[in-house]
């Protein structure tokens, strides 16, 4: 790049917002990082708890997981196309680039044409040099040039997105909203980003989460867990926690609140034969499940038509029993 192209672009935020530095500079990034660690808690406490969010089904972590990383996938390839294409001069202090005193009384054409010289670089400027350091080397915090758009404001918007779709805590909600409203200007203070590449990145999380979301749902109701993953949900009049899960010929143990919400009472009942160990029997329950599975085989929904598949979330967790 030129000289000129190394100079970095005007923004109108950043006569409003002071330059930060120092452990500031560093603040968005941990900011960043505890959002990433609380959203992801509670995704691990999904697995050991039982709470449902606000549409009364039951919160489990593969589904959470999935719609994460499915939106993640889509928003990074998104923003590698952009930024590759884009090359936005760095705003932030290591890229920034001090014109030399030959370029500035010299013709304009010292300023515009060829290759920046080296003495003008800021002396935390290190891009890349070989293919090992293009290939593998990790730098998420002092790059230059990846601003179109901003990954610091993809992973916090989607971590408020999953937040509010899938957990009930008003609490944590409201944190972690205040906790998006104060990294973006933070983000503009440190000049890691230009407001294009922070705004933009907040509505194209929307807009793709949205479009993963119906496109790619999460087939959480009775008939689409048959259909789709092979589990049957019965109730197991001899057992004292009264519902069963029937996986591949086995069955495990479930508790209420694990039912898809849509799981109503009645119909064929799915009981085990008197004395015996969920998921040890060899006999009758293998015909048993045979027959389940010939009475109601499973197919593919039509076109058009979900078959009663709710867009939201969340498949039901399936806990192993403990050995009788």
């Amino acid at each position: 790049m030129t000289a000129a192209q190394r100079m970095p672009l005007y923004d109108v935020a950043f006569d409003f917002l002071p330059t930060i530095t120092g452990a500031w500079w560093h603040f968005t990034d941990f900011l960043i990082y505890f959002m990433l660690l609380a959203c992801g808690s509670f995704v691990i406490m999904s697995t050991f708890m039982a709470y449902q969010n606000q549409r009364k089904r039951p919160v489990i972590a593969i589904f959470v997981l999935k719609r994460y990383f499915q939106t993640l996938i889509v928003l990074q390839w998104l923003r590698i196309f952009s930024f590759m294409f884009t090359l936005l001069p760095g705003s932030s202090v290591q890229c920034l680039y001090t014109p030399t005193e030959e370029q500035l009384t010299g013709p304009a054409s010292n300023f515009l044409e060829g290759r920046a010289p080296a003495e003008g670089n800021s002396d935390l400027w290190a891009p890349p040099e070989t293919l090992y350091d293009i290939m593998f080397r990790i730098d998420p915090a002092t790059g230059c040039g990846d601003l179109m758009f901003s990954s610091h404001t993809i992973f916090a918007t989607l971590s408020v997105m999953i937040v509010w779709d899938y957990f009930p805590f008003k609490g944590f909600k409201a944190a972690i909203t205040f906790a998006l409203a104060l990294l973006v200007p933070l983000t503009l203070a440190s000049r890691k980003h230009y407001t294009v590449d922070v705004f933009t990145s907040l509505y194209v999380v929307l807009i793709v989460y949205e479009l993963m979301r119906l496109k790619m749902p999460d087939y959480d109701t009775t008939q689409a867990m048959e259909q789709r993953y092979g589990i049957i949900f019965q109730i197991d009049k001899e057992d004292s926690l009264k519902y069963v899960a029937v996986v591949g010929g086995h069955s495990f143990r479930i508790n209420e609140d694990q039912l898809p919400a849509d799981f109503k009472e009645g119909g064929d009942d799915f009981t085990l034969p008197s004395g015996s160990a969920h998921g040890d029997y060899k006999g009758n329950f293998k015909e048993h499940y045979i027959h389940l599975r010939k009475e109601s085989p499973p197919r593919s929904p039509k076109r058009g038509d979900l078959g009663g598949v709710s867009t939201q979330s969340i498949i039901p967790q399936v806990l192993p029993e403990a050995s009788v």
